[in-house]
């Protein structure tokens, strides 16, 4: 029987019909669960189109840079004419940590303090300039004009291939120090280099990728802004999520897809990557919580420290100590 060709008006009105049906108190939450365990893929359809940007509306504003404190690290060129913060431990363990920080760049909120708590947790820290010569989105009208042609141009020359290459050279400073790395693309079962890369906001789009080539062990995704990935360069994060091939932390804040926070992506990487993934939610927090929440805020900072914890528990799962094992 020939199909009616009014029919298929409904396709284009499928996502907005099936977001107002995930919405009803009781029907709702049943069919969520359904979606997930069948069809998680259409969960993400489902969601509300991404904004302009990487940050949630709602998400924290600029902190100003922790520089004033005594830090525990310092620039140093890492290889190919990158440079980048390294904090390194009080004795090598044969372990690192390769931390992509936010928008706000390589001196943005207490990105340089996450950085030497991971230091002193026995892992050698670096975190390459991304952007660049200090670059940041307070150089590209900030926040606030997040979607203007400017910003838009400056995070999309920015785009993957250039960013592994810095990647590569993070990798092979951490290599020339004692850590086993994984610069010819190791694959998992025989990824065994000891490194981990942990993201935050932008950074954790940026870790996605790199979780997908082999390059790491295993990745962290702090308040994650995966809609980089379909915003600016046309693949979504439902195909992005299941080329993921690395164990993974999501740690998503109140104002992060539902996706992140009710599993959906999890159960992707996980059926597609074979690999373990663990979901920790934060929801009292607003995204950018953990390098940007007001310090003078002690629910803030509670969770800021918690989360802290949880991401250093799972390193050290993650990335044993070599005599553990060997």
């Amino acid at each position: 029987m020939a199909l009616c060709p009014f029919s298929l008006l409904w396709i284009p009105f499928a996502p907005s019909l099936l977001r107002l049906l995930l919405s009803l108190p009781l029907v709702g939450p049943v069919l969520r669960a359904v979606i997930a365990a069948i069809f998680p893929s259409l969960l993400t359809a489902a969601a509300a189109p991404p904004a302009a940007g990487c940050c949630t509306p709602g998400a924290w504003p600029k902190l100003e840079s922790d520089d004033a404190r005594q830090l525990s690290g310092d620039m140093r060129e890492l290889g190919g004419g990158v440079h980048g913060y390294v904090s390194a431990p009080a004795k090598p363990t044969g372990r690192a940590v390769i931390v992509v920080h936010d928008i706000f760049g390589i001196s943005g909120g207490r990105i340089r303090t996450v950085c030497d708590v991971l230091a002193s947790e026995g892992f050698l820290t670096v975190m390459p300039d991304l952007f660049g010569n200090g670059d940041s989105i307070d150089n590209h009208g900030g926040l606030v004009n997040m979607g203007s042609d400017d910003c838009v141009a400056w995070l999309k020359s920015h785009a993957w291939g250039d960013l592994q290459a810095k990647l590569s050279a993070a990798l092979g400073f951490v290599s020339a120090h004692g850590v086993r790395s994984a610069n010819a693309l190791l694959r998992p079962p025989g990824n065994d280099n000891r490194v981990a890369i942990v993201g935050f906001c932008w950074g954790a789009w940026v870790a996605a990728k790199a979780s997908s080539t082999g390059m790491v062990k295993a990745a962290v995704h702090v308040h994650p802004s995966w809609q980089i990935s379909s915003w600016l360069f046309n693949e979504p994060e439902v195909e992005m999520a299941s080329r993921i091939r690395t164990h993974t932390l999501l740690m998503p804040a109140r104002d992060d897809k539902d996706a992140y926070r009710d599993g959906t992506y999890a159960r992707i990487i996980e059926r597609n990557g074979g690999v373990p993934v663990t979901l920790v939610d934060f929801p009292r927090m607003r995204h950018g919580f953990v390098v940007r929440g007001l310090p003078s805020d002690p629910e803030v900072m509670a969770d800021v420290q918690r989360a802290m914890r949880e991401m250093c528990a799972f390193l050290h799962k993650a990335l044993p100590p070599v005599d553990d094992d060997e």
